[in-house]
């Protein structure tokens, strides 16, 4: 990885130092992440009571949803503007910028994973989230890797003359389990290629998509496009489960429902995600004979999918959404706020292990493959290993916390 690409990966960490809850005030959240001047922008509001706080909380969990979801589709557009200008004239400064530009499109749909929890228990919303985030893929069923040369999609031009996104579209999950033909890592797939090198990420040539040099480029590019066309769609869609003016969507339901039903809905997907993160990926990574399968396996970033998911449980947690631009741009009541409305409260150990897990999550710079390099005499640093355990301990007992939480609320 060159020196350039590294300065642009840190760049990447911009925005979620600044969800990083340390400065919340106890025992208010006025004033969170606001500029330095006489008149904040946004205040936080005083509940008057357990039953308001409740109903305050609900409201921005929306809002903080919603906001996240828009920042996604945002970057999803900026991404296909990329992409489109790499196809369009390939080189290796354009490719570069459009892997760039799909690190920064995936940072805020990780922020928002919160959200999708809650929205897997509708089977639209699961096919919308298979077709965005689906993994493991199967990088041999789409293009060539280290051991297919053909008969996957982009090589098979007989059977699969065009390829466009209704194509794409009815071809996901058709073949198999791991047959995601659509999404963010089939895009990072076809940016990248496999990640066969333990020292850096994918090394695919921006050569795949010239005309003059692989008679396969104008497929590889029509799938590229299409894939961001579907992204995009389905960003849409995430969206509009958010949107305040809809009357049947999720957040209606979720606002119209008794505030005690909504918030056991609410603190059951956070507690659900935190704790999965901590034993389902982080745990499968520590643990002697299991094998990890990363997620941003080409690119070499599950480290920032770890970190971005862990800052989008801290939004929710400090009540607040700040954007990559460092722009706050909701501020309302969050967990802790929720947490001090009730006798014993645990705010303060919330507040606390939310701060430590971002703290080891920024603290740990991947990437993943001395993790997981079967049959290779390679082990991964003592001081990596320590900061995934930590991570790993205080997302369990955050998730501990907030069941906790729930249970005192009486939700």
């Amino acid at each position: 990885m060159n020196m350039n690409f590294r300065i642009l990966l840190r760049s990447l960490i911009v925005g979620t130092t600044l969800c990083h809850i340390n400065c919340l005030p106890s025992p208010a959240q006025d004033g969170l992440f606001a500029p330095r001047k006489s008149k904040l922008i946004l205040k936080a509001p005083v509940p008057k009571n357990v039953t308001e706080a409740k109903q305050l909380f609900v409201s921005n969990y929306s809002n903080i949803a919603e906001a996240a979801s828009r920042s996604a589709l945002s970057k999803g557009m900026a991404l296909k503007v990329a992409i489109s200008a790499f196809v369009k004239d390939p080189n290796k400064e354009r490719h570069l910028l459009a892997k760039v530009s799909w690190m920064e499109a995936r940072l805020p749909f990780l922020q928002s994973g919160f959200s999708h929890v809650i929205a897997e228990s509708g089977k639209v919303n699961r096919d919308i989230s298979n077709r965005l985030n689906g993994w493991p893929i199967d990088p041999g069923h789409i293009d060539y890797t280290s051991l297919i040369a053909g008969g996957n999609i982009i090589s098979s031009k007989e059977k699969y003359p065009a390829i466009t996104c209704e194509f794409l579209r009815s071809m996901n999950l058709k073949a198999g389990q791991s047959d995601f033909t659509t999404g963010y890592h089939v895009i990072e797939f076809l940016l990248w290629c496999e990640d066969l090198d333990k020292s850096s990420s994918g090394k695919r040539s921006f050569k795949d998509y010239d005309t003059n040099n692989s008679e396969l480029a104008k497929r590889r590019a029509d799938y590229l496009v299409a894939c961001c066309d579907l992204l995009i769609q389905d960003l849409e869609n995430l969206v509009s489960e958010w949107d305040p003016e809809s009357k049947n969507n999720l957040r209606s339901r979720l606002e119209s429902m008794p505030s005690d039903q909504a918030i056991t809905k609410i603190l059951g997907a956070v507690s659900f995600l935190a704790e999965g993160l901590a034993k389902s990926q982080i745990g499968s990574i520590i643990s002697k004979g299991s094998v990890f399968k990363e997620q941003s396996t080409f690119s070499d970033t599950t480290h920032f999918d770890f970190l971005h998911t862990v800052a989008g449980i801290s939004n929710l947690a400090a009540g607040a959404y700040v954007g990559l631009d460092g722009k706050l741009q909701v501020l309302g009541l969050g967990l802790i706020g929720l947490a001090e409305q009730i006798p014993n409260s645990p705010a303060d150990k919330i507040r606390s292990l939310i701060n430590n897990a971002m703290k080891s999550a920024q603290a740990f710079k991947g990437p993943f493959d001395v993790f997981n390099q079967e049959g290779e005499n390679l082990s991964p640093s003592e001081e990596a290993t320590v900061t995934l355990k930590a991570l790993s301990e205080s997302l369990h007992a955050f998730a501990k916390e907030i069941n906790t939480l729930s249970k005192g609320l009486g939700s």
